[in-house]
């Protein structure tokens, strides 16, 4: 059986589902306004246990999903929401083995699932101009990942202006304000078939994104589609079974083309 252990992430989820994220320490604790918990309490035993405040409010405790992570992880750029995430993932037909180039790594939430979606045997690019967001996205991924996958990420603090060193890569996907200013640049690493996905907040970046393919790539990238997720919970109460009164509209848009030959 696995058991917590000292500097191990520990997810505890009081009464109302409000979930708080902690690192486990020996002789320290988790306070807030109704107990302390401490974390003595969870090391050595297995996840999934109930355990009581000191104010006798209970909490489940488990292992953080890498959902549960990033929601809760340091940000330097918003991240991109994890249905967007999902979807990017089977969009772009993300497999173990991928080499994929990532072009916007913000706060390092999509390089994650990235990582876990290619395996070992794949390779992940990842660029981001802006240092205070690398460094960001750098610290988030040790954290959580430790030393997993250092084999498998190219992290790199680097404007996508001044080209891309690596090739050839089976996808890409950029998050980036301007994706169509860089696209010469990305299908020259791509391979033919290879997937492109960009991903943009506003309908007048994807015109703007339409517009420059439609002039000037239509002969070389075929377009998959234009795709938004909305995202809405069912709560069941006694006999009540209803959609729940908040749910998770909007975040963004995600554009899919293939590379032709």
């Amino acid at each position: 059986m696995d058991y917590f252990k000292e500097n191990d992430f520990a997810l505890l989820i009081d009464s109302k589902k409000r979930k708080y994220l902690v690192t486990l320490k020996k002789d320290n604790q988790f306070s807030y306004h109704k107990g302390i918990i401490p974390f003595n309490d969870i090391i050595g035993k297995p996840e999934g246990i109930k355990i009581s405040s000191s104010m006798g409010e209970k909490f489940y405790v488990f292992r953080p999903t890498l959902e549960d992570y990033i929601m809760k992880m340091k940000r330097g750029a918003q991240i991109i929401y994890p249905k967007d995430i999902s979807r990017i993932l089977t969009l772009l037909d993300i497999f173990p083995g991928a080499y994929v180039f990532e072009a916007g790594t913000g706060s390092g939430a999509l390089t994650m699932y990235l990582l876990r979606a290619v395996g070992p045997t794949g390779k992940v690019v990842s660029y981001e101009k802006r240092s205070d967001f690398y460094e960001v996205a750098k610290k988030n991924m040790e954290k959580f990942f430790k030393n997993e996958y250092e084999n498998v990420l190219v992290l790199k603090n680097k404007d996508l202006c001044e080209g891309i060193e690596e090739s050839p890569f089976d996808r890409a996907v950029l998050d980036m304000t301007e994706p169509w200013l860089f696209l010469d640049k990305v299908m020259e690493s791509m391979k033919p078939g290879g997937l492109i996905g960009c991903y943009l907040t506003t309908v007048l970046q994807i015109y703007s994104l339409m517009e420059e393919i439609e002039k000037n790539f239509s002969d070389r990238l075929y377009k998959i589609g234009i795709f938004e997720l909305l995202e809405r919970n069912w709560e069941k109460e006694g006999l009540s079974l209803r959609p729940a009164l908040r749910m998770v509209a909007h975040t963004g848009f995600i554009v899919i083309f293939r590379k032709l030959a």
